[in-house]
């Protein structure tokens, strides 16, 4: 049987958003352009079909369920980097996951173009990184 083209896109999204894993070994240089890279992906992602984007995360409140696979895989991305002291401990893993989701979700009912998303991603990064990143003294 054929996959709908919501299936798809869904597995599509999933898939992508598991291989944006944050090491736990990154350079400290390098963690804002990590989670910024993450942001752009998946904004560039989600902007390539926006039917279906307001389908699955806009228009459902009711039905969270993609939300919560989405906020899952953020979760298992950020761990290791969370437990290896990259970012706080003292905020629970499945909040930072729905504040970088719920981030996202804002993000991409904006309209924009690449390099507006390119923008929108730093700019999420400085606030998702400033609050979560335990930046060495």
């Amino acid at each position: 049987m054929t996959a709908t083209p919501i299936a798809l896109f869904r597995q599509q999204l999933f898939t992508l958003a598991r291989t944006l894993k944050i090491d736990p070994q990154v350079s400290e240089n390098q963690v804002m352009d990590r989670v910024a890279l993450s942001f752009r992906k998946l904004l560039n992602f989600l902007s390539q079909n926006e039917q279906a984007t307001r389908q699955l995360f806009l228009l459902s409140a009711e039905d969270r369920s993609d939300q919560r696979i989405l906020s899952e895989i953020m979760q298992e991305n950020l761990q290791a980097a969370q437990q290896s002291g990259v970012f706080r401990q003292d905020i629970a893993l499945p909040l930072l996951a729905e504040f970088f989701i719920a981030m996202l979700l804002q993000m991409a009912q904006l309209p924009g173009d690449a390099a507006s998303r390119h923008q929108q991603s730093l700019a999420a990064t400085r606030l998702f990184c400033e609050g979560a990143w335990l930046k060495p003294d």
